[in-house]
């Protein structure tokens, strides 16, 4: 499917799990969200660090959030949550890009933010996708979740 709409994206919240009031505003400005009034939907996506979800993301919805790449090894790509309008999608879509759980940048013990963020794509958003990885990471959002 083509399209000739941009698509615009923000970091909703850092890693540090600030909120980034003057980006936000200013998205919801570019993208004009108010002319939508109630017809829009949101679209999150979670699960395990270089599992694809960004990529997952940007093919369905032609979103522009940033890849890994595989050629540098795994490594953490998204941090905290980054927000795009979906490109030439009706009615209008926002789709969610959740930093992914068990990253090793944030150690085993730190879970809160995994679990912050779980809960707030949860509350926000019409539809949760939850990338699973087969090879051993399938507990990882029960930990989460619980």
């Amino acid at each position: 499917m083509a399209t000739t709409e941009e698509c615009y994206s923000t970091q909703l919240i850092d890693g540090d799990g600030t909120f980034n009031d003057i980006g936000t505003e200013s998205f919801i400005k570019e993208i004009k969200l108010a002319e939508c009034g109630l017809s829009y939907a949101v679209v999150s996506i979670m699960g395990p660090q270089s599992s694809g979800k960004s990529t997952l993301l940007n093919h369905l919805f032609y979103t522009n959030f940033r890849e890994m790449d595989a050629f540098k090894g795994r490594s953490q790509t998204t941090k905290g949550i980054w927000m795009a309008k979906c490109s030439g999608i009706q009615p209008c879509t926002l789709v969610m890009d959740l930093e992914g759980t068990d990253g090793r940048e944030r150690g085993e013990d730190d879970t809160a933010f995994e679990k912050q963020s779980a809960l707030f794509a949860m509350a926000v958003s019409d539809i949760v996708l939850i990338k699973h990885v087969r090879f051993g990471t399938s507990m990882v959002l029960d930990n989460v979740l619980t």
